[in-house]
């Protein structure tokens, strides 16, 4: 039952380190990826160790690598590549499997956070295949809290971004709504996270409050899969000592 913290710590992204070649096999099915999970927690975590990171700022069109992708954002090279090998693993199913039918009014991010975080935001359209771990602070906090939905998907975020220098906070936040962006409702980080459709917040509970309770929460796939191996596991244990 040793295989407890290490599992665990795998499926939460923490840093850790196998002891054995035992251990690291067991760990592999933990990457989100791996169970067709729309999460990229694993993936945060090794960039966030990244020595020397080369970033491009919004300013400027130069090309931070040999491949045609021009940074437009606080991105580095690594993390646009890894976005778009995420987005193009077709075992994975889109974000828009998992949204429902809502008038998005409510959620649209308000003009003075477009403005003062735009360079910060994760942004996904629903064809995508990849998501942020959504924290307890989503919908208050908008740094590393979790990604937001382009609801316009015939405006180009490329052009949007490169077209904000020099622009005066008003026409830059006009620019901006184009985007349409807004947050993802409860229920879509509900089914995200995999629990089932018969799972209902009590209705006295806020939109604040249920974001707070999903936050950080364990995908229930990832549970499923814990639980197996570990099943698995003690079984194989029982067995060998009979």
């Amino acid at each position: 039952m040793q295989m407890l913290p290490v599992l665990v710590n795998a499926a939460i992204g923490a840093e850790w380190q196998p002891v054995s070649h035992a251990e690291a096999r067991e760990s592999q099915i933990m990457s989100y990826a791996s169970v067709e999970v729309n999460s990229s927690v694993a993936e945060n975590k090794l960039l966030a160790e990244s020595p020397e990171p080369s970033t491009c700022f919004d300013s400027s069109s130069t090309q931070c690598s040999g491949k045609d992708t021009i940074l437009f954002k606080l991105e580095t090279a690594e993390e646009i590549d890894r976005k778009h090998q995420q987005d193009s693993d077709l075992s994975v199913q889109m974000l828009k499997e998992f949204l429902e039918d809502v008038d998005p009014s409510q959620y649209f991010l308000p003009p003075k956070l477009l403005l003062r975080y735009a360079l910060l935001l994760d942004i996904v359209k629903p064809t995508s295949r990849r998501s942020m771990c959504f924290t307890k602070g989503y919908g208050s906090y908008i740094e590393g809290t979790g990604s937001v939905l382009q609801t316009a998907e015939d405006v180009q975020i490329e052009n949007v971004f490169k077209s904000l220098n020099n622009l005066p906070p008003e026409e830059k936040i006009a620019k901006l709504s184009t985007l349409k962006l807004r947050y993802f409702t409860p229920r879509e980080i509900a089914n995200l996270q995999g629990f089932p459709p018969e799972f209902e917040f009590p209705e006295k509970i806020t939109v604040k409050q249920r974001y707070r309770l999903l936050g950080n929460s364990l995908n229930v796939h990832v549970v499923a899969k814990l639980l197996t191996v570990l099943c698995e596991s003690f079984g194989s244990t029982s067995n060998s000592r009979q």
